[in-house]
């Protein structure tokens, strides 16, 4: 990198107080616990122009100026995780060669190459370290993986780097090879909260979305309470299973989606007399179209367009001889096999007591339906979830109401269900929706 002079007094207030705005304008949330700030923009923006040192002043100081953070633990981590992050995204810069942004001498292919492209890669340094620190803070609250959540939380920032990184880069090219000098906060101040505005906007819908889920979810167990925390726990052990078989991004948002609403079309597809008045047989024909009653449940709701497949499919069978239309193999979606195993080992796990299985013999359980029921890539990814050192949820039974009914018939999400489905299939079995 090339010489660098004493810091400059007066650019670094202007940059502190920069980044202290940055601070106070409210964090924008891409998911729980999930979020981007101003302050990594400014952040980024004072590597070329105050170099590490710098950056690590900046960050430091702006977070210990924030007075409203009253709990003194989360006060000195966010200063020192700020300081920390500018700081490793400075030497990195000078690693990567990045030169002084303050250079009047450079201009096209040499400023991007100089200062726009180390500019990139460091701020990936930040953001890395930055995801790693909520990842492990996570861990630490939540006994979350750090890995995983760490990944999470890259994929949610996607538009928030590219918009962020551009504008530090503009920042930077305005005050030096532009001679605005400070002037160029004005410049870049309008687009960075135009930006920060944009991706709250998307964070917001990804609430409204949310929360949109949560009812549907909500009316479901009110309307059987035996069903209480069944679509929570398929949901989390499915993101899992994705997580291991490799979906991710917006495949995996379908996904989650996917297994919290599975089961929504019992809402409307329960029977309408009392299902201690029918026989078994009855009571599952019944039950055999609520996955394509949850497909019109949900339907024109544009956000869950890639996660209704799933819904329609789930009960599908690997052999082919699963409703509502006899899909085999690979031609069942796949979120859908995912979410087939997540249900079954649900089912198994919560069972009446006389038949409820421990981890390692639902296990044992479907590995011996790959190939039949279930796709044996989704059963070996639950292999592979039970191998490591958290293991394979055990979920405990949910206590029924004092006043709701007792099952008197099985759940139709065990396994030897789907066998009797098989060999005593409905009318509507094959029919395509």
């Amino acid at each position: 990198m090339g010489e660098r002079g004493p810091l400059d007094t007066r650019v670094m207030i202007l940059l502190v107080l920069l980044a202290y705005v940055g601070v106070l304008v409210r964090e924008r949330a891409l998911g729980p616990h999930i979020g981007v700030s101003v302050v990594m923009v400014v952040l980024a923006a004072t590597i070329p122009l105050a170099g590490p040192h710098g950056a690590v002043i900046v960050g430091l100081t702006a977070q210990l100026l924030d007075f409203r953070q009253w709990h003194w633990r989360k006060w000195s981590f966010n200063a020192v995780m700020a300081g920390t992050i500018g700081g490793l995204g400075g030497w990195s810069y000078v690693a990567l060669g990045g030169q002084p942004g303050t250079r009047d001498d450079l201009e096209g292919l040499a400023l991007l190459g100089q200062v726009g492209l180390p500019l990139l890669l460091a701020y990936g340094v930040m953001t890395l370290t930055n995801a790693l620190a909520v990842a492990a803070m996570s861990a630490v609250m939540r006994g979350t993986r750090v890995l995983d959540f760490a990944i999470r939380v890259l994929r949610g920032v996607g538009w928030a780097y590219v918009s962020h990184v551009t504008i530090a880069f503009l920042f930077v090219v305005l005050w030096g090879p532009a001679g605005l000098g400070a002037v160029a906060a004005a410049f870049v101040l309008g687009p960075l909260f135009i930006a920060h505005w944009a991706i709250g906007r998307e964070a917001q819908a990804r609430r409204e979305h949310q929360e949109t889920v949560t009812t549907f979810v909500a009316a479901l167990e009110q309307s059987d309470a035996s069903t209480a925390g069944h679509s929570a726990r398929v949901a989390a052990l499915a993101e899992a299973l994705g997580g291991v078989i490799g979906i991710h991004g917006k495949a995996a948002e379908s996904l989650r989606y996917a297994a919290l609403l599975h089961d929504i079309g019992l809402v409307a597809a329960r029977p309408s007399r009392d299902p201690e008045d029918l026989d078994e047989a009855a009571y599952l024909t019944s039950l055999s179209t609520h996955a394509e009653a949850g497909v019109e449940v949900l339907r024109g709701l544009d956000f869950l367009a890639d996660a209704t497949p799933a819904i329609a499919h789930h009960h599908e069978r690997w052999d082919g001889r699963g409703y509502p239309a006899g899909l085999a193999g690979e031609d069942i979606p796949e979120a859908a096999r995912i979410i087939a195993v997540a249900d079954a080992y649900d089912a198994l796990t919560v069972a009446p007591k006389n038949e409820r299985l421990t981890a390692e013999e639902a296990l044992l359980e479907l590995e011996g339906r790959a190939g039949t029921q279930l796709d044996p890539a989704v059963v070996e990814a639950l292999r592979t979830l039970a191998s490591r050192p958290r293991g394979l949820p055990v979920p405990e039974r949910p206590v029924p109401a004092p006043d709701a009914p007792v099952r008197a018939l099985p759940d139709h999400d065990h396994p030897r269900i789907s066998d009797a489905f098989a060999q005593w299939q409905p009318e509507s079995v094959g029919r395509l929706l």
